[in-house]
């Protein structure tokens, strides 16, 4: 059962009300039952009746409690708007096409810090595609706004975590500008095993991207387990690599730990994606996202 879909009139009024209840108490968080009924302008017989019904499917439990997986598992899904079903698709499909746009130009931004790196020229630096990226970031937003007021609850909290995932993207394009002025400002290149270690960590989130577009856009979530293994053994690299530039001059220790520290965060904001993606297309809570 759906609670509601986006653009569209719920279908009956229990099921509105169903809703409102579930909207409710996730805001308020209300101690007493009475107090959820004068809320709600509802009998408290009649709430009884609609919290049995809610705790029954695992929506609500004791203490009036939401549980998001439960509610997200209920919500419009995105998944099944991308393939066409409903008459609100329009908008989620010109939303996800900003978002691939937002996405290729920060990892462009990206490609172009291990670029600068590793000594090889680009035809736009990270900073050149700064302007590009914040103005890809701002148009999902404001699609987001617009789909937010016009969406049935629980569709507008999966418009926030949408939201969250544009502003990782461009964060990822804000490390890539950081990691490009660090680099420009070391003295002289990383040579030997660091060169080699940073080369590896730089390849390590791309491989990891390539799994977070595949959650992202193809709903592909079963690629959640290679995904953290491959974050895994960027870790342990870098793990590797802070031991490793040990061995140099405080100055230039300086710089590749503060550069490889942005390239770490990247790659977080990257995991994050990813798992906030999966959440939406399953209904199922990921790893590291916090209950």
């Amino acid at each position: 059962m759906r609670w509601s879909q986006p653009n569209r009139a719920p279908q009956n009024g229990r099921e509105a009300t169903l809703a409102r209840v579930i909207e409710t108490i996730d805001r308020l968080a209300p101690e007493t039952k009475s107090e959820l009924a004068a809320e709600l302008d509802l009998s408290q017989h009649y709430l009884s009746e609609l919290l049995q019904e809610l705790k029954s499917d695992r929506i609500v439990r004791k203490g009036y409690v939401v549980d998001d997986a439960r509610v997200f598992a209920n919500a419009p899904a995105i998944s099944e708007l991308m393939r066409g079903a409903g008459s609100g698709n329009v908008s989620y499909r010109r939303l996800f096409d900003h978002l691939d746009r937002l996405e290729s130009v920060t990892t462009e931004q990206y490609r172009a810090a291990q670029a600068s790196f590793v000594g090889d020229d680009v035809e736009r630096s990270a900073d050149d595609l700064e302007p590009l990226a914040n103005e890809r970031c701002l148009v999902v937003l404001q699609e987001l706004k617009s789909m937010t007021l016009t969406t049935e609850w629980p569709g507008n909290r999966v418009a926030s975590d949408l939201g969250t995932v544009a502003k990782n993207l461009e964060i990822v394009g804000d490390r890539a500008c950081f990691i490009s002025d660090v680099t420009g400002k070391m003295g002289t290149d990383a040579a030997g095993i660091v060169h080699d270690h940073v080369r590896e960590i730089f390849d390590g989130g791309l491989d990891i991207n390539e799994h977070v577009v595949a959650v992202l856009f193809d709903a592909e979530v079963d690629r959640m387990d290679d995904l953290y293994a491959e974050e895994d053994e960027v870790h342990r690299k870098l793990d590797e690599l802070f031991e490793l530039v040990t061995a140099y001059d405080p100055e230039m220790y300086g710089h590749l730990a503060t550069m490889t520290r942005a390239l770490e965060r990247s790659i977080y904001y990257w995991v994050h994606t990813a798992e906030l993606a999966a959440r939406i297309h399953s209904g199922i809570d990921a790893e590291h996202i916090p209950s």
